[in-house]
């Protein structure tokens, strides 16, 4: 707050909206030429990939490639009998090197000088982005927020999950669409 009453203003060479790797990348090379740069998220810092997406997809795929070969190589010199996969605990390796992200990004953008905001951005002129009580103000705005899965408007939607959610789940599932991350997961 300003000693009028309003909200104060905070002058940014750079906003971005996202902290995935094309956000993180872009802030923190503006920000190493000398420009004064904030972040802002609505979720976890990280992004898609690195917490809800291609990283913790080649954790399954590897578990999955090495059944599939495992099973190939049965009688080859090769016992597969007892080899399968236990979900919970492979949910639980993954949640080893997810969970510590959105802490490490945010630590490394506070070592290079990068502001970090928490929350849902609006834009309230072309020149202004507010977030929460704070109000941004720069010339340049980059938004890197990703995508979010679109409804399929059919019978037995219901009963689908996202991708995202498919990485959280208790037990397995199969697989419709052909978003990366789908066609990832069901070859």
């Amino acid at each position: 707050m300003n000693l009028l009453g309003g909200t104060a203003k905070r002058q940014f060479d750079l906003v971005v909206i996202g902290t995935g790797s094309a956000a993180t990348t872009a802030a923190n090379q503006c920000r190493a030429a000398g420009w004064s740069v904030a972040v802002v998220d609505c979720r976890p810092f990280g992004g898609t990939c690195a917490l809800r997406g291609c990283d913790p997809k080649k954790v399954l795929v590897g578990a999955a490639a090495l059944i599939d070969w495992v099973r190939r190589m049965d009688g080859k010199g090769m016992r597969g009998d007892n080899a399968r996969v236990e979900w919970p605990e492979l949910m639980r390796f993954k949640r080893t090197f997810t969970d510590p992200v959105p802490e490490e990004r945010e630590k490394s953008f506070a070592k290079a000088g990068v502001d970090s905001f928490h929350g849902v951005g609006r834009f309230t002129s072309p020149s202004q982005l507010q977030v929460g009580e704070e109000i941004m103000e720069s010339r340049r705005f980059l938004i890197a927020a990703g995508a979010k899965p679109q409804k399929l408007n059919i019978p037995g939607e219901q009963y689908m999950t996202t991708s995202e959610q498919f990485l959280e789940l208790d037990s397995g599932a199969s697989i419709t669409g052909d978003s990366p991350i789908a066609t990832r997961l069901a070859v």
